[in-house]
């Protein structure tokens, strides 16, 4: 089984996807900090609790979260019993097609596709995105007429980007945005709208709105962890 998820952090650049073992003696004993984050993880942390969660696997508070919600699905016209998520996602492996299925679980104004929903969409490793998306780390300022916030950012890409703690978010909001990461030379000014909102707290965001700049700054961070993850999966040969 390939255990390439973890991706980590180190001095502004972040690397991977790696295996468990090759982060652990890799960058474990780092003398720079390190941070590591892997799919299904709402922040990174540091390699110290990433590695105390390899040896003491618990399931937090999130996943209980999730796990106990039950979901209903849609297959064309054929709406299925409720679920709970491990089995929806175990059904969904299943299928060959995932056009003709729908999605809905209680916070949802509508049935929703596979591919709209990011989290799901990662966790069954498909995607409708003509963008790739690749993990940052930042802070995300949102504002409203009514107030502001804030949010952790999580994942990126030209089209959108997913975040975490957007537990007052609702699917079709729309904010200005101003993301600040160590990874990207100058902040991201834009306006964007929701997609997704999960009972967790995640958040998946499109662009509707991005200065130039701050999409070229995208478009540079991306190309540039996508040329790292594959030189790290297709090394040169010794000259």
């Amino acid at each position: 089984m390939n255990d390439d998820k973890w991706f980590v952090l180190k001095e502004g650049s972040v690397k991977g996807p790696f295996a468990g073992v090759q982060v652990e003696s890799d960058f474990l004993h780092s003398n720079a900090p390190v941070l590591v984050w892997g799919r299904g993880q709402l922040e990174w942390i540091q390699i110290a609790h990433w590695k105390d969660r390899q040896l003491n696997p618990e399931p937090h508070a999130v996943t209980q979260a999730v796990e106990q919600r039950l979901w209903k699905v849609k297959a064309g016209q054929n709406e299925l019993k409720p679920m709970s998520y491990e089995q929806m996602i175990a059904f969904l492996k299943t299928k060959k097609d995932l056009r003709e299925i729908s999605i809905w679980t209680d916070g949802y104004s509508s049935w929703k596709e596979v591919y709209q929903i990011h989290k799901i969409a990662d966790e069954l490793g498909v995607s409708r995105r003509a963008h790739p998306r690749v993990p940052i780390m930042g802070q995300l300022s949102c504002e409203t007429p009514e107030k502001n916030f804030e949010l952790k950012v999580l994942s990126i890409s030209e089209g959108g980007l997913g975040a975490s703690e957007g537990h007052q978010i609702r699917i079709g909001d729309r904010y200005k945005v101003i993301l600040k990461s160590p990874n990207l030379y100058s902040p991201i000014h834009a306006s964007v709208e929701v997609v997704y909102a999960g009972a967790d707290g995640y958040v998946g965001m499109r662009f509707v709105g991005i200065q130039s700049e701050s999409k070229s700054a995208i478009i540079e961070y991306v190309k540039k962890f996508d040329d790292e993850k594959t030189a790290i999966r297709n090394p040169a040969s010794p000259s």
